[in-house]
């Protein structure tokens, strides 16, 4: 049976952190480790801290949840049982697809403990029943098809309610006012599907607000601004695929204490103005996401305005400092968007990530939906925001699934695009790209000597290539360098070179090839080698 094997494991994991749990009995034996704890001398409070711990972590992967578990462990033994019957911490976890008989017990037992409300909510017998229980409500985390549930739900004060996430499956709009405009400790708020009424109370002095998919009854900017202006503490905010109506008036909300804002997928002209009316601090995390629409009237840079100019923004402030650019190219294999198959099926990722090396700055990443063949365009036309600004000090460059291009073909190679932008650059990492991808990239920064061909990026002294195998292009890169005429044998890469490989595998006769090839350092970081290779 599935449930024995759980229960097997769960007891497992139980006993283990038990056994590791040592405790002083005796007051005279203080400083020496007496015998292992058992239940019978395990303070009640270590014993349901672990319960709970192991329970939380397996629910997800167990067919009967987390009640199933814990009735499962009253199996063990009747002190078991006990004990597990008497912790109302146990039972504050309540999960509104159980059955009403399994609810009121769960009810019963968690005593006056906060109460943890997650899941699906199906019936209205089952809304009235937890709504009976609001003024214990610590955090209510809810999705449902029925607007009647979700204003039985919230007709009701919670005064100690401190995070609220709703999901509607169907349209819906409060018929209430919720939670009669009072839930005074209320810090974080997210809403998919839905809205709320903008103007209540409730909305105010939060800490963190999402908003997703809410295509009626969106907030107009005005009332996302006054949320803003009424949350001065807000560390976290996050907008996306929501039909906001802009407004004539222009304003700017200050945040100080934001510490990420994320905004994706809006339309043009409501990205444009949501992120000129919010003031950030340059230490925030800012992910922005957007789809470029060949069919606009607008040109590719216009619809990159909005999103670069934080780009722009932050590169001054790290000016003549270390920063790094991870630049990743998507293969198709791009995230659910929200739009029909067809029109995103020929679409992916083009992902730009800059960051003060320092950590003193937040992180800025830029994702914009487009087909492939576009990529380089996209990354290399933001990368350009900030050539001005790195003059003195180009940053490093972290290459991502980079796509492989004709040798011919120096337009659409990210590579030359980013020499002609950056060739100063001294640092460069290949990460996780693919063989054809690698060879293009070593053929280009390491011309053959014979060639004439200039190399890309003179100045490079280090190159990191993280792979989970590092044999194919070793051995690829030796055969390119080799010499030809009756000299024979490989011309070394530059002496000021280090190459550094992380990951992955390497054969003995490959690492050997590299060995001839790098005069300078040649580092391996966590890199199994093969002698047999």
């Amino acid at each position: 049976m599935p449930e024995s094997t759980d229960l097997k494991h769960a007891v497992q994991s139980i006993r283990r952190l038990l056994d590791d749990a040592y405790l002083t009995i005796d007051a005279e034996n203080r400083g020496r480790r007496s015998g292992k704890a058992s239940l019978s001398s395990l303070p009640v409070e270590i014993f349901l801290t672990i319960v709970k711990k192991v329970l939380l972590e397996a629910d997800r992967y167990h067919e009967a949840g987390y009640y199933g578990q814990l009735t499962e462990l009253c199996l063990v033994s009747k002190g078991w049982a006990e004990t597990i019957h008497g912790l109302p911490g146990l039972w504050t976890p309540v999960d509104p697809y159980s059955s009403e008989e399994l609810l009121k017990v769960v009810l019963s037992r968690s005593g006056e403990l906060p109460l943890d409300i997650k899941g699906y909510v199906g019936s209205l017998s089952v809304a009235e029943m937890i709504q009976s229980e609001a003024h214990r409500w610590r955090s209510l985390d809810i999705i449902s098809d029925e607007g009647c549930i979700m204003d039985s739900l919230m007709s009701k004060p919670a005064p100690r309610l401190q995070e609220l996430a709703i999901a509607a499956r169907r349209y819906w709009v409060p018929q209430t006012n919720v939670f009669g405009g009072t839930a005074p400790k209320l810090e974080a708020v997210m809403l998919q599907g839905c809205p709320l009424p903008w103007k209540s109370p409730i909305l105010s002095d939060l800490k963190k607000l999402a908003l997703y998919r809410i295509e009626e009854g969106a907030p107009d900017m005005n009332a996302l601004l006054d949320i803003l202006a009424a949350s001065p503490q807000l560390s976290s905010l996050q907008i996306g695929f929501t039909h906001i109506p802009i407004s004539p008036l222009s304003r700017r909300v200050n945040l100080p204490n934001l510490r990420l804002l994320k905004v994706e997928y809006l339309y043009l002209e409501v990205m444009t103005q949501v992120l000129s009316s919010i003031e950030a601090p340059m230490s925030a995390r800012c992910i922005f996401r957007t789809r470029l629409d060949d069919e606009e009237d607008t040109s590719m840079e216009e619809q990159l305005a909005t999103i670069s100019e934080r780009l722009v923004v932050l590169a001054q402030s790290v000016r003549d400092s270390s920063s790094i650019l991870t630049l990743q190219m998507g293969d198709g294999e791009s995230e659910d968007l929200g739009w029909d198959v067809d029109s995103v099926e020929e679409e992916a990722d083009a992902v730009l990530t800059y960051e003060d090396e320092g950590g003193h700055l937040g992180p800025l990443s830029i994702t914009v939906s487009s087909p492939p063949t576009r990529h380089v365009d996209v990354l290399s036309h933001l990368a350009g925001k900030i050539r001005p600004y790195t003059k003195s000090s180009p940053p490093k460059l972290r290459l991502v699934d980079m796509h492989r291009t004709l040798p011919e073909d120096e337009t659409a190679n990210l590579l030359c695009a980013l020499h002609r932008t950056f060739p100063n650059v001294q640092e460069i990492a290949l990460i996780d790209i693919t063989y054809p991808a690698m060879i293009d990239a070593l053929r280009r920064i390491f011309p053959q000597p014979a060639s004439n061909i200039p190399p890309l990026f003179s100045r490079l002294t280090t190159l990191t290539v993280k792979r989970r195998s590092h044999g194919d292009w070793a051995v690829w890169l030796q055969g390119h360098r080799r010499r030809t005429g009756k000299k024979g044998g490989v011309s070394p890469l530059p002496r000021t070179l280090t190459m550094r490989l992380e990951g992955g595998s390497i054969g003995a006769k490959a690492l050997g090839a590299l060995k001839q090839l790098v005069p300078g350092t040649l580092s391996l970081d966590n890199v199994h080698v093969n002698e047999k290779a």
